[in-house]
């Protein structure tokens, strides 16, 4: 009877929307790791408010072994549902709120070098959910948006870094992550190449970057058959046989043979799109929320 006084008298006075999402995150991605890039936050800080929440609940809510998630408890996985639940609807209420102030300009900037196609279906949605707003965006070269940003000549700008270092600034929000695969147009190994036949964005992308390092860890000769900045043309090349290119998954396709660790090519770490912005305003606030939800979905 005690136990069932206490349940009907707690009414979740004590549980922030961040513990919320720090469960969601968490449950959702299967480690505290994965939900720490997404969020920005360290793995000691979801931990601290999961504690904080479980203990406001007073019942644990993921079931930990060693350190290691196993999975939720039963009463996690009741929770879970709700929790999204009342995130999503009040991400829905303050675009309601505040959706009077998309009506500005924003010049934007988007990588040339990656596949931004869901990128786009997210502003073209935006556009029409907000007509009054003007998107002036300019594609290139990540490091070249990166200078354009520094020189404020942007607003924002979506560039790629590698995937798993910790975002410790309120400029940058993660929009998404993806592996990279190295790619060939028909099956090939390395250790029958005397040399690798590099198909690759130029140098200061990232991804030349540790395609670079990756060969040269393992001590592979290589040399530049083909580089643009251009990330259509790099995988026509690839496509086309001129040699064996480093790209992201959702690049992939029917037309290009996925290259394994069984044909002897060295692991790569993921990738990841990251929007910068240069000056914080609730404009940009709500846009950066918005494709962020956007790409998720």
């Amino acid at each position: 009877m005690k136990q069932n006084i206490s349940i009907n008298r707690f009414d979740g006075r004590g549980i922030t929307l961040e513990q919320l999402r720090a469960f969601v995150f968490v449950a959702t991605h299967g480690g505290f790791a994965k939900a720490g890039e997404e969020l920005g936050r360290t793995q000691s800080t979801l931990s601290f408010s999961i504690k904080r929440l479980e203990d406001d609940i007073g019942c644990r809510l993921i079931d930990r072994r060693q350190g290691h998630i196993i999975g939720l408890t039963n009463e996690g996985k009741h929770l879970l549902p709700a929790a999204k639940e009342i995130l999503s609807r009040i991400a829905q209420a303050l675009q309601l709120v505040k959706k009077y102030q998309l009506r500005s300009k924003i010049a934007l900037g988007v990588p040339n070098d990656f596949s931004i196609t869901k990128l786009h279906k997210a502003i073209s949605w935006c556009l029409v959910e907000h007509p009054e707003l003007k998107i002036e965006i300019t594609a290139a070269s990540s490091p070249v948006l990166s200078a354009l940003l520094e020189k404020q000549q942007l607003d924002m700008a979506i560039t790629k870094e590698i995937a798993g270092r910790p975002i410790n600034t309120n400029n940058k929000n993660i929009l998404f992550t993806e592996s990279l695969h190295w790619v060939a147009s028909e099956i090939l190994y390395f250790s029958e190449l005397q040399e690798i036949p590099l198909v690759i964005f130029p140098k200061g992308c990232v991804i030349h970057q540790y395609a670079i390092k990756t060969l040269e860890h393992v001590n592979k000769p290589y040399f530049f058959a083909y580089v643009s900045s251009s990330f259509e043309n790099i995988r026509s090349a690839i496509v086309h046989g001129l040699g064996i290119g480093l790209l992201p998954r959702s690049a992939l396709n029917d037309d290009q043979c996925v290259l394994s660790s069984e044909h002897g090519v060295p692991s790569v770490p993921a990738i990841q799109l990251v929007l910068q912005v240069a000056a914080q305003s609730d404009l940009h606030t709500l846009f950066a929320d918005y494709l962020r939800r956007s790409l998720s979905e």
